[in-house]
């Protein structure tokens, strides 16, 4: 019993004990309250004597940007919740209050179950270098998530990748940009193995009209997205044969950490996605200008951005790229290989790889090694494409690549037994710029006149190639206009809204189809009151066609097109005129691009509406004075409407 009442006494005596720490706590806890309370308004003071809401770190890390119309700023970011002031949105100085705020709230605003340090790590780790916070005075929360994030990168170098324009797609014809995080010292560095940033839209499987106007008014959602490199390298390089360039870039350890802690809280933040401004590329650059903020790059294109004007500018500014590498797609080396590999030997490939050629053929044996090993090896690449590109694979060919495979490797030579592919002499960033002006003079139908010519992007095929993807043209909202001194006549001759073509030769290997379209306004030369006379009217000229196109000997292209050609304006008969036509060329030069001319032939026969057959041949030649002027000269001879006149003009043309 004296055991048991000592007990009871020991209980009740700890009870004053217990309450003395809990009030303890209560106080201590209201005194660190009136602490932190204290330390924000010492942190949110020091920021504004900083005026780091005006920071351009600041401004890049919430995408803040000018209004297009009105003054402050407005932030590209769509997603409400990614602001944690009322008005973040539009107001940078309180979103940057209320994020000092939170850091100090350890159960307040949440993300995935992480608090504001760790969700917003580029902000805080920004924040934390300019302001120096005192671990003491607001403790570091252990970022689990991030880290494992930030560690399974192993980041030691940030790369921008280029891949090509890929034509069949609108989306991609520009060419695309994404950021590859490296993995590991330089030493025994496997790219393949890296990451990718990528910025893309959701396009839900849109197509034509749709896809178009959603893209060029901002109705698709785009957001950062990372995907292992070699995934990437599949889907440009592979299946889509699209070119690589990839850019690695002197970003230093800490430009590095600040990069990937903005990714981090970029996780399915929604934005916005323009075709012509707010696209992939201005989106890599505000990533980058995140990292150094110091380069402006997003400031450079107020009006609208293409994937390889971006390159020029992160290339050009210096001190930033370290080294420039090239990486084939499938397509480019099959090609590569069809130039290299004699006739009966390219032959050999195609029914090796598509079954109608046993790889183990004893006729093969008759090759010497190394022959024999191209043949093997440019087999199972051609296999490997047909498969990634065209169709699924079926048993009987899953057995017939391990053949050839299986026959490759008792060939006793090591190497694919073909040099490897040239890297091309004119990188990207080393093209011409895309804009373009011109001046010139000229005669048509006995006139003489002056002509002026803008064009905001992007690429002829009578522009100089290098940097570009071969045979593809796009032009966009291209003016040509004239002054006709007799008449004292100003006219627009020609106002593209879009001209898109694709001339790829056929080969081998390769068979395919070459395309164009194109719209815009038209000055044709039409019958006045239905006489003899022929006056220049306006009318809205549409035309697409398909054909092929060949290689007749190195540097040139040769081409056939059939298609349809559709005007409507007020001046012709039932107010239209359409009908079919056909049109064969030859675009040749020498390999240094210093100059290319372009020999033309077409028709169309107008059978509805305007009837009529409007035929024009001519040539068209380009001299390279500087890397960013030529001059042009045309000429050619025109017949509609059972009238013939010359055309002809010289035009100076400058690259900006």
């Amino acid at each position: 019993m004296f055991a048991a009442g000592r007990a009871r006494v020991c209980a009740w005596g700890l009870r004053p004990a217990l309450l003395l720490i809990a009030l303890a706590g209560l106080v201590t806890a209201a005194a660190a309250q009136v602490a932190d309370s204290a330390y924000v308004d010492e942190l949110i003071a020091r920021a504004d004597a900083l005026h780091l809401a005006d920071d351009p770190a600041w401004r890049a890390l919430l995408h803040y940007e000018p209004r297009h119309f009105g003054s402050g700023a407005v932030s590209a970011v769509d997603s409400s919740w990614f602001f944690l002031a009322p008005d973040g949105k539009t107001d940078p100085r309180a979103e940057l209050h209320a994020t000092l705020r939170q850091f100090f709230v350890a159960d307040g605003w949440r993300r995935d179950g992480e608090p504001a340090q760790c969700a917003l790590r580029g902000r805080y780790l920004w924040l934390d270098r300019r302001l120096g916070f005192e671990p003491s005075r607001l403790p570091p929360t252990p970022c689990r998530q991030y880290d494992e994030f930030r560690g399974g990168l192993d980041a030691w170098g940030v790369t921008l990748i280029f891949p090509e324009a890929f034509m069949n797609n609108p989306s991609s014809m520009f060419g695309h940009t994404l950021l590859r995080i490296d993995a590991g010292p330089p030493s025994g560095r496997r790219n393949l193995l890296s990451y990718g940033v990528n910025f893309s839209a959701d396009t839900g499987g849109d197509g034509g009209v749709a896809f178009a106007w959603k893209g060029i008014t901002g109705s698709y959602r785009g957001r950062f997205g990372i995907h292992p490199y070699y995934d990437i390298v599949k889907e440009y390089a592979d299946w889509e044969s699209r070119d690589i360039w990839e850019y690695e870039l002197t970003l230093a350890p800490a430009n590095i950490d600040l990069l990937l802690a903005h990714v981090w809280e970029l996780r399915d933040v929604d934005f916005a996605y323009y075709f012509f401004d707010e696209n992939c590329s201005y989106q890599i650059l505000a990533l980058l200008d995140v990292a150094r903020p110091d380069l402006h790059l997003r400031e450079r294109f107020p009006a609208w951005v293409a994937p390889a004007d971006t390159v020029r500018a992160v290339v050009n500014e210096p001190g930033l790229l370290r080294a420039a590498s090239f990486r084939a797609s499938t397509a480019t080396q099959l090609r590569h290989a069809a130039r290299e590999l004699p006739a009966a030997q390219r032959q050999e490939v195609r029914d090796i790889a598509r079954g109608s050629e046993a790889p183990d053929d004893p006729r093969l044996a008759l090759l010497d090694a190394r022959e024999h090993a191209a043949v093997l090896g440019t087999a199972y690449d051609l296999f490997r494409y047909e498969e990634l590109t065209q169709r699924e694979t079926t048993p009987q060919e899953r057995h017939r690549a391990r053949s050839i495979l299986l026959a490759r490797s008792d060939v006793p030579f090591e190497g694919p037994g073909l040099p490897p592919v040239p890297q091309p002499a004119v990188r990207p960033d080393q093209g011409h710029p895309i804009a373009r002006a011109g001046l010139g003079a000229g005669v048509r139908d006995g006139r003489f006149y002056l002509e002026a010519r803008l064009r905001p992007g992007y690429h002829d095929l009578m522009d100089p190639s290098g940097g570009y993807t071969a045979g593809a043209q796009i032009d966009f909202f291209a003016l040509t206009a004239r002054w006709y001194t007799r008449d004292r006549e100003v006219r627009v001759h020609r106002f593209t809204v879009v001209d898109v073509t694709s001339v790829a030769p056929w080969d081998t290997f390769f068979q395919p189809i070459s395309w164009r379209v194109a719209t815009g306004v038209f000055s044709r030369l039409l019958p006045e009151n239905h006489g003899s006379d022929l006056k220049e009217r306006y009318v809205w000229r549409s035309a697409g066609g398909a054909g092929i196109a060949f290689e007749p000997w190195a540097h040139a292209l040769a081409y056939g097109f059939a298609g349809a050609t559709v005007d409507v304006g007020s001046a012709l008969t039932d107010d239209c005129a359409v009908g079919p036509g056909a049109e064969v060329g030859l675009f040749a030069g020498p390999q240094s691009d210093r100059w290319k001319t372009h020999l033309f032939a077409e028709v169309t026969r107008f059978a509805l509406g305007e009837e009529s057959t409007a035929a024009r041949a001519g040539l068209n030649a380009r001299l390279s004075l500087t890397a960013q002027q030529a001059l042009e000269a045309a000429i050619s001879g025109n017949r509609d409407f059972d009238r013939n006149w010359i055309e002809a003009g010289i035009t100076w043309l400058y690259y900006f």
